[in-house]
């Protein structure tokens, strides 16, 4: 059985009907009992959304979090013990970690929401019209 700690290893280059049975499902997806048994393992499939975070505060975290509180530690026993140098250099790490992880912070939740705005009930996609077509109504989201 899998569990939501142990995952199948799946080769993409397998057959199709090996993925399928690798994966326990059907080319015509899930039965019902099974969808529900694995939302109940492992939780719903549904996007999740931080609305009200600004951006200051987002980037304020990545100055504040663990390792990098321990960093600024770092930082002041070094200029303490005499070594300036090092203490510039760790608050650089520092300044460049926060500055990347925000960045890729933004860029994640930027692809949220626009795969939010792709599975809006309602949204008439191409893609979406022969997906429903081969699958039965399915979206985006999956109970």
């Amino acid at each position: 059985m899998v569990t939501p700690t142990k995952t199948a290893r799946v080769d993409p280059q397998e057959s199709t009907d090996r993925l399928l049975r690798d994966l326990r499902t059907r080319r015509d997806g899930l039965s019902r009992r099974e969808a529900e048994r694995r939302t109940l393992v492992y939780g719903t499939n549904e996007l999740i959304r931080h609305r009200g975070r600004t951006w200051p505060r987002q980037l304020l975290r990545q100055f504040t979090h663990p390792l990098a509180l321990l960093l600024w530690m770092a930082a002041v026993l070094a200029v303490f013990s005499g070594s300036a140098p090092l203490g510039v250099a760790i608050v650089i790490v520092i300044l460049l970690n926060a500055a990347f992880a925000f960045v890729q912070e933004r860029h994640a939740e930027q692809a949220v929401e626009a795969l939010a705005a792709f599975c809006r009930p309602g949204r008439a996609s191409p893609v979406r019209e022969r997906r429903r077509r081969s699958t039965s109504g399915r979206s985006c989201r999956a109970t």
